[in-house]
């Protein structure tokens, strides 16, 4: 039997986002798979420190984190790109310079503004405060991330930092007022190329299974590509196969539509 490579985005594709619940059969269909000798990854724009507790408990090889910014293979670092201190200070400080909120992400801490004012950057901020170790800090600490999450509102001048920082990183618009900023050069999908190249899997042995904008590189990378079907409607036409939702089985069923399981 033909073994894979699949890859998992975490929110909206294993977490319902309405209810924060993983579905049993989802973590049943994970495991089975694993047993059947295929190798399971996480793949997520969530930096590893904040991957929930409930999500590494159910067994993966490994995780692609912060949108390729870091790989982890069977408890091994095999990457990890963090931005230059005094880039990431001119960033902080441009931040505040144009009225920003949001999350600095890093491999260890996430760093927000002490007047956050966004509601889901607060939600987020309190969500931090229940990881061991609790993991937030703020933007004139010591910084060390990878990424970020910014957040803006008729306040703000997004568009300016935007035409600053265009060069160097990509914003990937999530929603009206969210993007999500990675450097250049990595993705879901180099990080999926990066693992493919390592451990000599074809990538048409791979499969990657999301539900947003920011899965779009690994949908359009992986030998086989899944869509949530509770997931923006914009990516299905770029995928193989559009599943169910979260709450109705998607993940179960979309392992027994490829005889993953």
């Amino acid at each position: 039997m033909k073994q894979h490579m699949i890859f998992f985005d975490i929110d909206g594709t294993l977490i319902d986002e309405k209810t924060g619940v993983i579905p049993e059969s989802t973590v049943r269909a994970i495991r089975q798979a694993r047993k059947k000798g295929h190798r399971m990854f996480l793949c997520t724009g969530r930096c590893q420190i904040i991957i929930p507790k409930e999500v590494r408990d159910i067994g993966f090889d490994g995780v692609v984190a912060g949108c390729g910014t870091q790989i982890v293979y069977q408890g091994e670092e095999l990457l990890h790109a963090q931005l230059e201190p005094s880039l990431q200070r001119e960033i902080a400080e441009d931040l505040v310079k144009y009225h920003i909120d949001g999350v600095l992400e890093g491999k260890e801490a996430s760093y927000f503004r002490r007047d956050y004012w966004m509601p889901v950057v607060k939600a987020i901020f309190e969500e931090n405060g229940t990881f061991s170790p609790i993991c937030q800090s703020f933007w004139e600490d010591e910084l060390a991330f990878d990424k970020m999450a910014l957040w803006f509102d008729d306040s703000s001048d997004m568009g300016a930092f935007k035409r600053k920082y265009e060069d160097r990183f990509e914003f990937i618009l999530r929603d009206p007022t969210f993007y999500e900023v990675v450097p250049k050069g990595y993705s879901k999908a180099t990080g999926i190329r990066f693992l493919c190249d390592k451990l000599g899997i074809p990538k048409a042995d791979t499969i990657g299974i999301g539900d947003s904008t920011n899965d779009l590189p690994m949908l359009r990378y992986t030998g086989i590509s899944i869509a949530m079907g509770s997931g923006n409607p914009a990516i299905f036409p770029e995928v193989d196969y559009v599943t169910s939702t979260v709450v109705e089985n998607g993940i179960e069923e979309a392992l027994k539509q490829y005889n993953i399981i």
